[in-house]
């Protein structure tokens, strides 16, 4: 069918969907969200991202929320759609209530929105084959960056400078003059033999591909650190990378327009794609072979 929306359970259309003007996340962004990648018709990393999303609810202390029930609806919408390779967003507000700032007393019922659509990995296949140029940009984001809520517009104007440029992505730089990630994806980076990333902590978000990355990294004997590193001193590593939900392992090859190790993807980021690939490729099998035992087959 194509594109798929589900709000507070109901099936639509995406141009069908639509919220009240006094919902609080229209409003104040008081809302949370997650993005999930579809392979043949299941969501990879599923149960790490919906972790994610139930601690940032949490954070931002909204009311008990039933995550089974939500994953029984985001699945009713992979399947209503017929997507097998694309992306689910969902999202949960605080609900509609008057428009104030304090929170609805007594709490009213979250909004809820799911939204799949197809998925051509083709253009980013090839700028990981190629790596692609980045810019660095001041980070004006708020201090709880762990938390996922739809507060961007920081990152929707660093985003928007690198696409002038040229570029694939903005490397966010603290007012120290430290790297903390990119604007829709996790920075790593190589030094004498070692990945190294930035320290979690409420200046960037848990990143759920770059955590596969280092387990990746173990599993193909490339030590892993958390470090800090500066913006000016990026240009020097001899690789960077870039991980993210629809990204993958996608090299760095320009910083500012200077290049970065030879200015194509090292050695490192080849063997951390390949294990990405065969990390992907043994869960899709495992799935196969779950649905062909469920089927009698």
């Amino acid at each position: 069918m194509g594109d798929m929306a589900c709000v507070n359970g109901q099936l639509m259309t995406p141009e069908q969907a639509t919220v009240p003007v006094y919902d609080r996340g229209f409003l104040f962004g008081d809302s949370v969200y997650e993005v999930c990648r579809i392979y043949q018709g299941r969501c990879w990393l599923e149960k790490e991202h919906l972790d994610r999303l139930a601690r940032s609810l949490r954070e931002l202390d909204f009311p008990p929320y039933d995550i089974d029930g939500f994953v029984d609806r985001m699945h009713r919408t992979i399947r209503a759609s017929y997507i097998t390779e694309g992306l689910v967003y969902a999202q949960i507000t605080r609900g509609v209530a008057p428009r104030t700032h304090v929170y609805p007393d007594p709490p009213v019922e979250p909004t809820e929105v799911i939204i799949v659509r197809p998925y051509d990995d083709a253009p980013m296949a090839a700028k990981r084959a190629s790596g692609v140029p980045v810019i660095t940009r001041p980070d004006l984001r708020w201090k709880r960056c762990d938390i996922k809520s739809t507060n961007l517009l920081a990152n929707v104007m660093a985003i928007e400078a690198a696409k002038r440029a040229g570029a694939f992505e903005a490397i966010l730089i603290d007012d120290e003059g430290y790297v903390t990630e990119a604007t829709h994806t996790s920075l790593l980076w190589v030094r004498e033999g070692r990945l190294e990333a930035t320290p979690e902590g409420p200046e960037i978000l848990i990143g759920m591909t770059r955590h596969l990355a280092q387990k990746l990294a173990g599993a193909i004997g490339v030590p892993f650190a958390e470090s800090r590193i500066k913006g000016a001193e990026l240009q020097g590593v001899d690789e960077a990378i870039l991980v993210g939900t629809s990204t993958e392992v996608l090299p760095v090859s320009r910083v500012d327009e200077k290049p970065v190790g030879g200015g194509t993807p090292g050695p490192i980021a080849r063997k951390l794609q390949q294990a990405y690939k065969d990390a992907l490729d043994a869960w899709l099998a495992e799935g196969a072979a779950g649905a062909g035992a469920t089927s009698g087959s």
